[in-house]
């Protein structure tokens, strides 16, 4: 593996550098130690970002949509990358990249994200359209804070529906810090609710219509209870264009990459095999 700042951004890589990219952008929290797990798996050069403010990339003045949308086609660019994968809040990131790709990018993967709309957030319990403070206040109720690492792996591993993994662990010591006797985000809540905020979309469909390039949404199944919620958004999100490819993944959760890495990687590949000529 390979760190370096592209732009701003702290990426890390692993793979051939003479084979094209695939850009990994991660969901609320996490770093691109979220995909450390899955780079045997994956085709070509993987190379996983880091968003503003988080890991080893230095925050932003102002968290906007627009801004993040163009560091991470410098990105793209800069990196060679064909194709581009974001996990949850970076999904989002991925659909916006997707309505004005780079040159050189032929196809997105969005997983379980980018298909929420505000409305439908809130329906899951995510106050964004309640504005900053409603959203803070959220955040600050539901915070999540471990005994120690040991707890923290274990629980986080649960959470994920998956095993403890030197992936994982790494994932948590990157995102979580020992403070006060207790392990806790790193990221502040103003920090989290900022970015969340820049992304809530009112509305999807004119970013769905807009898409460019071929694109995979893979909508997770589980828990049903979620399911009954956010199938109709990722229905409505893969009826509004012909370049949507909907999988839905009846046995997954949110985390498909720590839950089931192998299987997840391998279904991205082979969608991606095809479309990248491979």
């Amino acid at each position: 593996m390979a760190a370096r700042s592209v732009g701003g951004l702290a990426i890390r890589e692993w793979g051939d550098p003479a084979q094209p990219g695939l850009l990994l952008w991660p969901g609320l929290g996490s770093t691109g130690a979220y995909f450390a797990g899955v780079p045997e798996f994956l085709p070509g050069r993987l190379v996983a970002v880091d968003p503003p403010g988080f890991g080893a990339s230095p925050p932003v003045d102002r968290y906007r949509y627009e801004q993040l949308i163009e560091l991470t086609c410098a990105a793209v660019s800069a990196c060679g990358c064909a194709a581009i994968v974001g996990h949850s809040l970076g999904a989002d990131i991925a659909l916006g990249v997707a309505n004005q790709p780079p040159p050189g990018l032929k196809a997105a993967v969005l997983i379980d994200g980018g298909y929420l709309d505000a409305p439908t957030r809130a329906e899951l319990g995510i106050p964004t359209r309640s504005g900053r403070a409603a959203l803070l206040d959220w955040l600050q109720a539901n915070p999540l804070v471990f005994a120690d690492w040991q707890s923290a792996f274990r629980e986080i591993a649960q959470l994920y529906g998956g095993e403890v993994t030197a992936a994982l662990e790494l994932l948590v010591r990157e995102t979580f810090a020992e403070r006060d006797g207790q392990v806790r985000w790193r990221a502040s809540p103003e920090t989290l609710a900022d970015l969340l905020l820049a992304v809530g979309r009112e509305d999807v469909a004119p970013y769905a219509r807009g898409l460019a390039v071929p694109t995979l949404l893979i909508a997770c199944a589980q828990p049903p209870e979620q399911r009954r919620v956010k199938e109709p958004a990722w229905q409505a999100f893969a009826d509004a264009s012909p370049l949507v490819e909907l999988h839905v993944a009846e046995a997954w959760g949110h985390n498909p990459f720590h839950q089931d890495p192998q299987g997840a990687a391998r279904l991205i590949a082979e969608w991606l095999g095809p479309r990248l000529g491979g």
